[in-house]
């Protein structure tokens, strides 16, 4: 029978250092993608920033380009008011030398303006400030004299730009109505600012290469733009973007980032209504331009935060494959520990183990015999001792030799080991052919059923002996239990089971006896 294994004594936990290479890769991926992440935020922060800066700039310029216009209109338009005034009251009418002169100083002193004109109520020229009046020049045609013929109302017209026939350069119209007593029309008095004018100052803004201003009427038609473009001049914008958004809206200024319809160039438009005439004007700068320089600054960032992610990674890496060989090297140790701690437990069962039998051996059991005296004379318990010796066997030896002797011996262990039915019970090889059980928490009644139990398992395997009158190998047992008391010793216990077994041999063997009460006491 292969001898029984005892469990090694399980050695202490090793720290999971799989575990903890796992949470340097996990904490390794959060700082790269919070460094990422950062980043993100703040190249998204300054790109708004940017953006809003560039909205700031337009919302200030279209104010400062709207002011513009509203004071230069005004005073071309208060010159007008005068003009009026003078002729419908008839004061230097009759003195056109006077009015000439008027007109032509007016002028000069005015850098907006190019041309002051009267005109009769035919489209004839009256007056101007021209040094000479060209002959049968007749403005009959013009779209602001047409509409002042067919308007009766004393408000300031704004027209489209014309090429002027006088000078032959583009110029915005800016006309009133005159009239006489009795309300009928007489005639336009016009002024023309120079297009030239309104493009000088709106070159003189920062607006980019894409940027753009214009000035527009209320009801979408091209003034002046920035670039000045001819075929641009009078140009319907009234399903712009701009357009669109003030009829969305309804309120007098604006801002938002929209695609134009001319060059389909994406812009972050403001436009702002003039408050005192129907007029326009909006600034826009290219949204590619804005975050140009958001673009180099980020980008640099980028670059700098990709390196040192790099960076990280190149000596997480390092770091981690360091852990993991640390963790390799532990498992083979932990591995050789444990083999080491296995080879020492079987080594250790080998020590209390009898090596043909499997049963403990003679050392264990007085070991254990020891323990188990000591535990039952402090708790008062029962203990009870089977001591089994094979019949005749030095007869079996010599009739079936050594070898079969082995075999037998194996073979009655096998029926002894049953008898150890509790975890506290032990059956061990006593010596040669001599074998006990030792049965803790057991009386006499029950250590003699257990000896009668191991006594017919042997019988019952019916194992030949030629040399036994009972022709089978049979064992004899002798059985004592006591509630071993302070002062005796666990020798005692075995000197009344050998009676027992003496008894039984002397009763004519393959029999199960217990010590006289007698005996156990001399």
């Amino acid at each position: 029978m292969p001898p029984r294994r005892l469990p090694a004594r399980e050695a202490p936990p090793l720290p999971r250092l799989r575990s903890v290479t796992g949470l340097a890769m996990v904490f390794l991926a959060l700082v790269c993608l919070s460094l990422l992440a950062v980043q993100g935020w703040s190249s998204y922060s300054a790109r708004q920033n940017y953006l809003d800066e560039a909205n700031r700039s337009t919302v200030n310029m279209a104010r400062a380009l709207a002011d513009h216009a509203e004071a230069s209109i005004n005073l071309v338009d208060t010159m007008l008011l005068g003009m009026v005034e003078r002729v419908q009251n008839h004061a230097l009418v009759n003195d056109p030398q006077r009015l000439h002169t008027l007109l032509m100083n007016t002028v000069s002193r005015t850098p907006s303006l190019q041309g002051l004109f009267i005109y009769g109520a035919d489209g004839r020229w009256l007056f101007n400030s021209l040094p000479a009046t060209p002959p049968h020049a007749n403005n009959a045609d013009r779209a602001y004299f047409e509409y002042h013929r067919t308007h009766v109302d004393n408000k300031t017209h704004v027209g489209i730009p014309v090429r002027s026939r006088s000078s032959g350069v583009w110029v915005v119209p800016v006309s009133r109505r005159l009239e006489l007593p009795d309300g009928s029309f007489a005639g336009v008095v016009l002024a023309t600012i120079k297009v030239e004018y309104f493009k000088t100052y709106y070159e003189s803004f920062a607006i980019g290469e894409r940027g753009t201003i214009f000035l527009a009427s209320d009801n979408g038609r091209f003034l002046v733009r920035r670039p000045f473009k001819e075929q641009d001049i009078g140009a319907d914008l009234s399903r712009g973007p701009v357009f669109r958004l003030w009829r969305e809206t309804g309120a007098p200024t604006g801002s938002a980032t929209m695609r134009a319809n001319i060059d389909q160039v994406e812009r972050l438009y403001t436009y702002r209504r003039l408050p005192n005439y129907p007029l326009v004007i909006a600034v826009a700068l290219a949204k590619d331009e804005v975050l140009a320089r958001w673009r180099t600054s980020a980008m640099a960032a980028l670059a700098g935060t990709l390196c040192l992610i790099v960076l990280l990674l190149f000596l997480g890496v390092r770091m981690i494959g360091q852990l993991i060989e640390r963790d390799r090297l532990q498992r083979q140790l932990r591995a050789a520990t444990t083999a080491l701690e296995a080879t020492n437990a079987s080594l250790q069962l080998l020590a209390m183990s009898d090596g043909l039998t499997g049963l403990a051996n003679r050392r264990h059991f007085d070991d254990r015999l020891q323990a188990e005296f000591k535990r039952a004379v402090r708790d008062q318990s029962p203990l009870a001792l089977v001591i089994l010796d094979v019949d005749y066997f030095k007869r079996y030896n010599d009739r079936h030799g050594h070898v079969a002797g082995d075999a037998c011996l194996r073979a009655v262990a096998a029926a002894v080991l049953s008898g150890q039915q509790r975890p506290g019970d032990i059956a061990a090889r006593f010596g040669g052919e001599e074998f006990t059980i030792l049965l803790p928490g057991t009386d006499l009644a029950g250590a003699m059923l257990v000896a009668e139990k191991v006594r017919a398992a042997i019988a019952a395997q019916a194992m030949a002996h030629d040399a036994s009158p009972f022709r089978v190998v049979s064992v004899s047992a002798g059985v004592h239990a006591c509630i071993p008391q302070r002062g005796e010793y666990p020798r005692t216990l075995v000197e009344a089971a050998d009676r027992g077994l003496y008894q039984a041999k002397a009763e004519g063997r393959n029999r199960v006896c217990a010590a006289e009460p007698s005996q156990h006491a001399a």
